[in-house]
């Protein structure tokens, strides 16, 4: 039996819109992130989830609402867990992407940050140049971040040993991209998009990934 996971990253909210940077701060869905989840809602309606977990951040809870009110398979109940939430930047949260980079530069040093983007595991590089240029606070590792998501996902797995399942998980983008990079997946240089789905199943204690970052999806 396999559990199929439904991971989705939330609808744009206002610092999505303004460029800032958002972690564990929270920011209410914008016009244009609700009709992003209305469209994955409507995109996912003939599929019956068992259940939906979402971090313990309003935007996630938010978009999971908008796509479970144009399901046409029911209402499953809904679950909050923190080990779903993003990362958090540090001093970092809020900046404006403006900001940041001008930091970097100085910090860090173009020629690292370079590297970093065309690194096959950008992601995880990512993590780590906020980590270095904040100093400040601990920001966690992508190691730390994967295992914190992968425990979460084995976590709910354990609910539903022995059954075939779809659950929806609705998280964030660095999280979900850190994770799935972690399975050899391709991640787009700047992330998973909001309010789009990516299939993972988990199977025999293994997870294997499906589609990645799609629009259209196929009923399970």
């Amino acid at each position: 039996m396999t559990i199929h996971f439904y991971l989705v990253r939330h609808g744009q909210t206002r610092l999505n819109r303004s460029r800032r940077l958002q972690g564990t701060t929270n920011s209410p869905l914008t016009k244009k992130g609700q009709r992003m989840a209305k469209r994955l809602g409507k995109e996912l309606a003939q599929i019956k989830f068992t259940a939906v977990y979402t971090s313990d951040l309003l935007r996630t809870k938010e978009t999971a609402a908008l796509i479970l009110a144009e399901n046409k398979q029911g209402y499953p109940p809904v679950y909050s867990d923190p080990d779903l939430r993003e990362l958090s930047f540090g001093k970092f949260e809020e900046a404006n992407n403006m900001t940041v980079i001008p930091t970097a530069l100085r910090t860090l040093g173009l020629s690292k940050i370079i590297r970093a983007f065309a690194n096959e595991e950008h992601v995880a590089e990512l993590t780590e140049l906020f980590r270095t240029m904040d100093g400040e606070e601990e920001i966690e590792t992508s190691v730390h971040l994967e295992q914190r998501f992968r425990r979460a996902l084995e976590t709910i797995a354990q609910e539903y040993q022995g059954r075939d399942v779809n659950l929806l998980i609705v998280t964030h983008g660095l999280i979900l991209s850190n994770f799935i990079e972690s399975l050899n997946g391709d991640v787009p240089l700047f992330l998973v998009d909001n309010s789009r789905a990516s299939r993972i199943d988990y199977e025999q204690g293994k997870f294997k990934i499906i589609y990645i970052n799609q629009i259209k999806q196929k009923v399970k």
